[in-house]
């Protein structure tokens, strides 16, 4: 090689290494700078307990506040409260009997009414499940399914909600409402009336065209009346949670806003 060329490759192959540590050392801090400010913007354990707690809040109000509405429950057919299936037996009578239909629809009607009633008591039920969450419990509904949250309350107090709620519900259908009827009084005279005639040897069977005697009905209305309402209210409860999950920005919670916000984009907590 030309000793006067020589000098000029080293040279520029020194100034060519020298160029791509700096790139590299660039590289590499970026990358680092990068890391650290995603880890500083995401959301702690801590942060995402307080979020939770506070989407089950806004998700029961919204959902108590909406329910406790006449007509949440009664013109909506994805929670209406319809008589038990026991009482089929009932309809199929009562279709043959003059004025029968709107005497079943009346037990209906109060049913529902009975609900929406209940309702307005539905936010301090839920308190203490609230207050009792993990941290743990929080993660996991955090990050889990569009429903997670609303699976949590079911899981973890269903029961006691009904033992809470029923006193509540059974308080309600006694209550005078329509024409200062009770809820539990049409039931009974519905049962009572069906009943009576039901005990006499295929006389309602041949009026509703069947070759079987009807049976008697015997259900405990509160029960019922207390888990449909609560059902009811777990799917609203649900909707509500949705619609946290997908516009987190709409709530005035802080934690809402940036927990959701990061869970929506499939970050996971710093912890």
């Amino acid at each position: 090689m030309n000793k006067k060329i020589a000098p000029v490759f080293v040279l520029f192959f020194s100034v060519l290494f020298v160029s791509c540590i700096s790139t590299l050392q660039d590289i590499a801090g970026d990358f680092l700078n990068s890391g650290s400010a995603s880890s500083a913007k995401t959301y702690t354990n801590a942060e995402a307990i307080t979020a939770t707690k506070d989407a089950l809040e806004e998700g029961i109000k919204a959902a108590s506040s909406a329910l406790s509405k006449e007509n949440a429950y009664y013109k909506n057919e994805a929670i209406k409260i319809l008589l038990p299936s026991e009482a089929e037996p009932i309809l199929e009578v009562l279709s043959v009997i003059p004025g029968g239909s709107s005497l079943a629809e009346d037990v209906i009607l109060r049913l529902n009414r009975t609900a929406e009633e209940a309702a307005k008591d539905t936010v301090s039920i839920f308190v203490t499940a609230i207050k009792s969450m993990t941290v743990s419990d929080g993660i996991k509904i955090v990050t889990g399914n569009k429903n997670a949250a609303t699976e949590y309350l079911k899981e973890k107090c269903y029961d006691s909600l009904v033992n809470l709620y029923k006193p509540k519900v059974s308080s309600v259908l006694n209550k005078p409402l329509i024409l200062n009827i009770s809820a539990n009084t049409a039931w009974t005279n519905l049962v009572t009336s069906y009943n009576k005639y039901a005990s006499v040897p295929n006389y309602v069977a041949r009026l509703a065209g069947k070759k079987e005697p009807f049976p008697a009905v015997e259900v405990d209305l509160a029960k019922y009346a207390t888990e449909k309402a609560l059902d009811g209210l777990f799917v609203k409860i649900a909707e509500e949670e949705s619609k946290i999950r997908e516009n987190p920005l709409q709530y005035a919670s802080a934690m809402i806003q940036k927990v959701f916000s990061y869970v929506k984009k499939g970050m996971n907590p710093v912890i």
